[in-house]
C-alpha cells in the first residue's frame, strides 16, 4: 500500500478506512457463500450452527446467505468510493 502523503491525498485515515470496508466485504461475501454452499449444521459456530431439529440442521440458510452477500457488495463498493473520493480531493 502507498505510504501516506499529503500531496497523494492518501491520508492514514483514509488508508484505514478504506482497508476496513473492503476487508469486512470480503469477509461477509464469503460468509454469504458459506451459507449457500454448507448446510446449517456444517457452519462454523459464528455463523450460527443448528444441530436440531434434523429438517433445519440439513437446510440451507438462504436468506442469510443472500443479506450476506448484499452486505459484503455494499461494503465493496463503499470502500471504492472512499478510495476514489482521497484521489479526486486532490484535484
Amino acid at each position: 500500500m502507498a505510504y501516506a502523503d499529503s500531496a497523494s491525498g492518501w491520508s492514514p485515515g483514509k488508508i484505514t478506512v478504506v482497508a476496513v470496508l473492503a476487508i469486512i466485504g470480503v469477509l461477509a461475501i464469503i460468509a454469504g457463500i458459506l451459507y449457500f454452499t454448507e448446510p446449517a449444521r456444517s457452519l462454523p459456530s459464528v455463523l450460527g450452527t443448528i444441530t436440531s431439529p434434523a429438517s433445519r440442521a440439513n437446510a440451507h440458510r438462504d436468506l442469510r446467505g443472500a443479506i450476506a452477500l448484499v452486505i459484503g457488495v455494499i461494503l465493496l463498493v463503499a470502500s471504492w468510493f472512499a478510495a476514489r473520493s482521497s484521489r479526486s480531493a486532490v484535484k
